[in-house]
């Protein structure tokens, strides 16, 4: 169970670190040993799912609680709509389990490689103006706290606590299982589309609205955006629809080869993104869990900021300025997608409708100063930043964008006094903990 001195490193291979003890435990009582063992040694501990983070958020030197191996559906209930899993288990395998049980989550991301307790603890989602972030499907969960002892949270046993648990980067303790809010299974329609870029942003709170879920993504160079659009349907999947998902997966694996061009002459990303452009992308039917998600097999750094969805059409606008003047280009488009407002006192989308914009790039240093432009803009536009992806935010920055951040720091103080579940990241982004913060209201 317990391997040491081992290098650890992110999903996009960009973070890396070496653990004194890296332990990956298949059951619950091995988690809660760890723990105790790591308290009884002084020492921190941090938990990795499926490394998808594209920042420090899971590294440490001390212990690492790699959940990899803890992974499985243990129940579905069908009368109560619910699933019940290990922290470590794929959105992917979630999503075929209940397929085959004929329910669905009612909205993933774009990534279903991750596991659920990343997921949650990161402030994932999917886009969709009446969705709220991942963790919003959250019914129940299992919290190991920093002396090992389990904690069952839900809405009806200490609602302050869930809330708090929901959102929480793993600073509060290791989620050990998940019990999941569930919706029949249902299909999309996929309905491609595209138009100006400011004709969209004139009516983009109208466009918000405009179907059960929407994205769109824009070339920095150019003024038109890709759009598109998902509907519920009762139709079933189109002849074919299993080969449609992987069209978004040739188009990344295209956008690479753009940014390996790139890597030595920056001014020929717009070039050859038309050489290597494909065909006009086509309307389909498909499962939801599938038009959601599909594979991302190429490594690749990303940044995003949650916004008042209202700030959105100033911030492309001021995006199309800022990256234009850069010069250089990230082969990548600008992906936009919406939400509803949240409750958990850490989501991005707290308190209010919000808009999601993400800026994926090459893992390159010059690719890197495109995010450095674009984190500035969009902080000053009141962004919160995605717990999970690369920003340079900390705590004096983050706490008055958080209306609730003092209660968080109450609940941190209450499961953490000591600071466990603390390493460089969470003691940038969240403060040193503050165990006489233990009473909240």
């Amino acid at each position: 169970m317990t391997e040491r001195r081992h290098i650890w490193q992110t999903w996009s291979r960009t973070v890396r670190c070496r653990p004194a003890q890296w332990v990956a435990p298949r059951v619950e009582g091995q988690i809660a040993e760890a723990v105790r063992a790591a308290a009884e040694g002084g020492l921190g501990v941090r938990v990795a799912g499926a490394g998808h983070s594209f920042n420090q958020l899971a590294c440490t030197e001390d212990v690492l609680l790699d959940l990899s191996r803890y992974t499985g559906v243990l129940d579905i209930d069908r009368h109560a709509m619910t699933v019940t899993v290990r922290g470590g288990t794929r959105l992917a395998e979630i999503s075929a389990a209940l397929d085959g049980a004929g329910l669905a989550l009612a909205n993933i991301g774009t990534l279903d490689a991750q596991s659920v307790a990343g997921a949650i603890s990161t402030g994932n989602h999917g886009t969709g103006i009446a969705h709220r972030p991942f963790s919003a499907q959250v019914a129940a969960l299992r919290l190991i706290t920093s002396d090992g002892t389990a904690l069952d949270l839900a809405d009806d046993t200490d609602p302050e606590l869930f809330r708090a648990a929901r959102t929480s980067l793993g600073a509060l303790g290791v989620i050990s299982t998940v019990t999941l809010r569930c919706v029949p299974a249902f299909n999309l329609r996929s309905v491609p589309g595209g138009e100006r870029l400011d004709g969209l942003l004139d009516r983009f709170a109208e466009w918000a609205h405009s179907a059960d879920h929407v994205s769109f993504g824009w070339l920095p160079w150019t003024e038109d955006v890709a759009t598109r659009a998902w509907h519920r349907t009762d139709e079933p999947p189109t002849r074919g629809a299993g080969r449609q998902r992987y069209a978004t997966t040739v188009d990344e694996m295209r956008c690479g080869l753009a940014g390996l061009a790139g890597r030595w002459r920056p001014a020929a990303v717009p070039g050859m993104k038309r050489i290597l452009a494909s065909g006009a992308p086509t309307e389909y039917v498909d499962a939801g869990h599938r038009i959601f998600s599909f594979p991302q097999p190429i490594k690749f750094l990303a940044l995003e900021h949650a916004l008042p969805l209202e700030s959105v059409p100033t911030a492309l606008r001021e995006l199309r300025v800022a990256l234009r003047r850069f010069g250089a280009y990230s082969p990548y488009s600008v992906l936009v997608r919406v939400g509803a407002a949240d409750d958990s006192p850490l989501s991005p989308a707290y308190g209010r409708a919000t808009g999601y914009v993400n800026l994926t790039v090459p893992r390159t240093a010059r690719y890197t100063e495109i995010l450095r432009t674009a984190e500035h803009l969009l902080r000053d536009l009141d962004g919160r930043p995605h717990w999970g992806k690369a920003h340079t935010a900390t705590a004096e920055v983050l706490r008055p964008r958080y209306p609730e951040w003092e209660r968080f720091q109450a609940v941190r103080g209450k499961l953490d006094p000591s600071g466990m579940f603390c390493n460089e990241y969470i003691g940038r982004v969240l403060g040193p903990v503050d165990a006489a913060r233990q009473v909240y209201s």
